[in-house]
C-alpha cells in the first residue's frame, strides 16, 4: 500500500493504547496495530499527548496487520484521573456516553465515598453516571442499601448485581445498549467478571481477593475497549484503582458537583463563599441536619474540599491545611 496516499487512510476507533503501539478497529472491523506519525499536529488533536480507548483516529494501512495513526478527532468527551504519582492528568477513555462505576457489597467492601468521588468525575465531565452494586450474593446490610436510595435520588441510575446468581445482568444489559461506556472500579469488584457476562468470549481476566488485605489484585493493566459481537455494546474497561484523587476544582466550586447540594449554593448567610463546614446560619449543613443530604456523602464532600484546598495552597506556596482538622472530624477509613 502506498502509505503517502491519501485514499489510503481509514478511520478506525483506539481499543487499547500502550508503548506507543495502538489497537485500532477500522471501519472494515479490521484491527490494525498502529504506530504513531511522529508529532501529531492535526488541529483537532488539541495537545492531547497520546492517544486513548475510545479515540476516533484516521489510519494508514502499511499491511493487513499494521498501519500508522495520521490524526486523532476532537473528543467529545473524556473521563480522566488525576496521577498523583506523575503529577498530571491521565485520561482513561474518550467518547464515552456513560461513566459506570462498579462497586461490591463486600470481598472487598463497599466504598461510597469512592462512588461519591466517581461520581464527582462524571458530573465534572457533563456524562449519565450508572452505579453498579455487584456481589449482592454476599449480603446487602442496611447501611448499604440507604446509601444506594440517597443515589438513585439524586437521579443516578443504580444496578443491584450478582455474576454468581445472574442477577442483574440484563437489567444492565439494557442500559448499556447503542452507548460506549466506560467502567472504573476498585480492583476485585468484579468489572471483569460483568465484562465476561455481557460479552461473551471477552476473556477478561479475573483474580482472587487479596486474603491479607480484603482488596483485589489488579488484572486490567490498561483502558481498553471490549465490544459485543453485533456492535450494540462498547465497553471500556480501566485498571483498578485504590485511591482516587479530585484535581482542577476549585475547593468553592466543589459544591456544584454534588446534585444535593446544588439546591442549597448562595443561600447561605455568606452566599457563593461559604465553605459548609463551621459557617452559621448554612443551609447546606441544615439540609444535612434534617436529612436531605446524606450524612456521609456531607463528608465525602469534606475530604474532597480540604484535598483541593491542600493542593491549591501547596501551589501557591501558601501554608499547608491537614486534611483532618479540628474543625470537622474524618472517619478512620479509606474513604
Amino acid at each position: 500500500m502506498n502509505g503517502n496516499s491519501k485514499e489510503s487512510t481509514v478511520l478506525g476507533v483506539v481499543v487499547s493504547f500502550s508503548n506507543r503501539n495502538a489497537k485500532v478497529r477500522c471501519s472494515d472491523g479490521n484491527i490494525l496495530t498502529c504506530s504513531l506519525k511522529g508529532k501529531i499536529t492535526d488541529s483537532s488533536f488539541q495537545g492531547y499527548k497520546s492517544p486513548v480507548a475510545g479515540d476516533h483516529v484516521s489510519v494508514i494501512p502499511i499491511s493487513k496487520q499494521n498501519g500508522v495513526i495520521e490524526s486523532i478527532f476532537e473528543r467529545k468527551s473524556e473521563l480522566s484521573r488525576y496521577n498523583e504519582k506523575g503529577e498530571t492528568k491521565q485520561v482513561l477513555a474518550a467518547n464515552i456516553d456513560l461513566v459506570v462505576c462498579i462497586a461490591s457489597t463486600r470481598a472487598p467492601p463497599f466504598r461510597p465515598r469512592f462512588i461519591d468521588r466517581v461520581g464527582v468525575m462524571a458530573e465534572y465531565c457533563g456524562l449519565p453516571f450508572l452505579i453498579v452494586c455487584n456481589k449482592i450474593d454476599l449480603g446487602l446490610d442496611v447501611s448499604i442499601e440507604s446509601r444506594l436510595a440517597a443515589f438513585q435520588k439524586l437521579g443516578y441510575g443504580v444496578v443491584k448485581s450478582s455474576v454468581r446468581d445472574s442477577i442483574g445482568i440484563d437489567e444492565l444489559r439494557t442500559s448499556l445498549l447503542g452507548k460506549t461506556s466506560v467502567f472504573i472500579g476498585q480492583s476485585g469488584t468484579g468489572k471483569s467478571s460483568i465484562i465476561n457476562c455481557l460479552i461473551p468470549g471477552a476473556d477478561q481476566r479475573i483474580a482472587e481477593i487479596s486474603d491479607k488485605h480484603k482488596r483485589g489484585k489488579h488484572t486490567t493493566t490498561l483502558s481498553a475497549m471490549v465490544s459485543s459481537s453485533n456492535g450494540d455494546i462498547d465497553i471500556i474497561d480501566t485498571p483498578g484503582i485504590r485511591r482516587l484523587a479530585i484535581r482542577n476544582i476549585e475547593p468553592d466550586d466543589l459544591g456544584f458537583y454534588f446534585p444535593d447540594m446544588v439546591p442549597f449554593l448562595g443561600l447561605c448567610e455568606f452566599g457563593a463563599s461559604c465553605t459548609h463546614r463551621y459557617e452559621l446560619h448554612c443551609f447546606v449543613k441544615q439540609a444535612v441536619q434534617e436529612g436531605i443530604i446524606h450524612h456521609d456523602r456531607y463528608e465525602s464532600y469534606l475530604r474532597m474540599r480540604a484535598e483541593l484546598e491542600e493542593t491549591r495552597n501547596t501551589k501557591t506556596n501558601e501554608s499547608r491545611k491537614p486534611l483532618r482538622s479540628a474543625t470537622y472530624k474524618f472517619e478512620d477509613e479509606e474513604w
